[in-house]
């Protein structure tokens, strides 16, 4: 199976502001973050890709990469055949970005203005740029809730006016960075069915998910990559993972969940950066 998305020794460093006595004693000394370090990995087509770590593991940082939203200090990372650092306007045609911030909307408009608005800006106009929201509010089950202002929506609506317009565009592969993050119980369970049962199986989209949640990493993901301090320490199914992670002693029956695999991530030093 082709792979749709590579990294190859990918880092991402970010400068430091420094405070009124460094820029003093030190004017030209130079300090950065590192975000990413040597990321190396490939997803392929048509699966559930998870990215799992605490907050500030750098899984935001990569997904601004492959949607062209930052650009990598070093290393390479192609999405599609395209170079994010060349290829941009390429890239954001294929893709769709749906993350958790809601500060990106109107908040005086409606939900279906918004979403009209935006389609706009992808070049979606008149009967197309209908169909396509009345059909994704359907979908979404936000018909009814639609044309209320967007400041009136709890956080579990504005997580759906947020994927709608994640997909306005239909996009072969969709970057969703911790979309259930906030929102109750009931709305997160029926929005992970739809991002698994409709995206991803029914419609064969590539969905690269960021979570810190690891039910919901065990419960969706073909395959995860674990990010730590933005190394990847290691890659594959739940599966793998857990049988690579196994204690291996005869008496344990209870098979290793993934909540107990990541601590021994986080905790271990020296692993590979992808298995």
């Amino acid at each position: 199976m082709p792979y749709c998305i590579e990294t190859h020794t990918l880092t991402k460093r970010y400068p430091i502001i420094k405070g009124y006595g460094s820029l003093f004693l030190h004017p030209f000394k130079r300090r950065e973050f590192t975000a990413l370090n040597n990321v190396t990995i490939s997803i392929e087509k048509g699966v559930f890709f998870g990215l799992l770590g605490q907050n500030g593991a750098g899984k935001t940082t990569l997904i601004k990469i492959f949607c062209t939203l930052v650009l990598p200090t070093t290393g390479k990372a192609v999405v599609n055949g395209f170079d994010v650092s060349k290829d941009g306007g390429k890239i954001r045609r294929l893709i769709g970005c749906i993350a958790g911030d809601d500060r990106s909307f109107y908040w005086r408009l409606t939900g279906r203005q918004n979403l009209r608005f935006f389609a706009r800006l992808n070049n979606l106009t008149g009967r197309e740029a209908e169909t396509r929201i009345n059909s994704l509010l359907e979908i979404l089950e936000f018909a009814p809730d639609a044309d209320r202002m967007f400041k009136d929506y709890s956080t579990g609506m504005r997580r759906k006016v947020a994927i709608a317009r994640g997909l306005l565009t239909n996009p072969e592969i969709i970057f969703m960075d911790e979309p259930t993050s906030g929102i109750d119980p009931v709305t997160a369970r029926k929005l992970r069915r739809f991002i698994r049962e409709k995206l991803v199986l029914e419609e064969k989209r590539t969905v690269i998910f960021a979570t810190h949640n690891l039910h919901e990493a065990e419960e969706l993901c073909d395959r995860v990559a674990i990010l730590h301090k933005g190394e990847i320490k290691v890659t594959g199914t739940i599966s793998e993972l857990k049988k690579e992670f196994a204690s291996g002693k005869r008496y344990i029956v209870k098979e290793l969940s993934l909540g107990e695999l990541f601590s021994r991530i986080v905790d271990t030093e020296g692993l590979s950066a992808e298995r």
